[in-house]
């Protein structure tokens, strides 16, 4: 009877141990980031550039450990505003286990303040709400979804506050097909999309 929970025991250890977390990727994830920061000599990078149109055009870096492929780095910018948009592909194994996507939208409130003197007068208030998507895929193919957000006058934004925020269970702002589309996209790019100084550069879209 002892030798069979002795069993029993070691069965469950290895399973908690084996499971397919969230938690578990995420961390490997953030700790790649912060060698990152950090400039890792044994982290290496190549940058590709595309340009489909005025209003279309991005950069994407591969960052390699060990030759393998770790994390791509897409960061581009649609339509005639000055918005950029910024989204990562975390890699295990040669397999997609994480795609994040930062977004940051800007409120202006109008204060209406009245002196004691009777006068009035209007100032405008920058207010910043940043949003950061994460899509978790299992190795079931199934994928679920995390966020974290927050908003707060600019004047007294604090990142670290920010990134210190837990992610929470949401709903999946992105269709999956869509993102391995794009991910293939962007595997391809890296072999087949070249930089010339002197030329127009191609269009991420139209190579293949």
């Amino acid at each position: 009877m002892k030798r069979y929970a002795s069993i029993l025991f070691l069965f469950f250890l290895t399973f908690g141990y084996g499971q397919d977390t969230f938690d578990k990727v995420n961390n490997s994830y953030e700790e790649f980031l912060s060698r990152l920061a950090k400039k890792d000599t044994l982290i290496k990078n190549r940058t590709k550039y595309y340009e489909c149109s005025e209003s279309f055009s991005g950069r994407i870096e591969f960052y390699f450990q060990e030759k393998e492929l770790r994390l791509i780095q897409h960061i581009y910018k649609q339509g005639f505003g000055n918005d950029v948009f910024l989204e990562n592909y975390f890699i295990e194994k040669d397999t997609l286990r994480l795609k994040t996507s930062i977004s940051e939208i800007i409120h202006l409130n109008s204060l209406y303040l009245k002196s004691s003197q009777g006068s009035s007068s209007t100032t405008i208030e920058k207010v910043v709400e940043v949003i950061e998507n994460r899509m978790f895929f299992k190795k079931d193919l199934v994928t679920v979804c995390y966020e974290r957000r927050h908003g707060e006058k600019m004047s007294e934004w604090n990142q670290e506050y920010f990134e210190a925020l837990a992610f929470e269970k949401g709903n999946c702002i992105e269709d999956v097909e869509d993102i391995r589309y794009k991910y293939r996209l962007l595997r391809k790019a890296e072999t087949r999309l070249q930089n010339y100084s002197n030329r127009k550069r191609a269009c991420i879209f139209h190579m293949w």
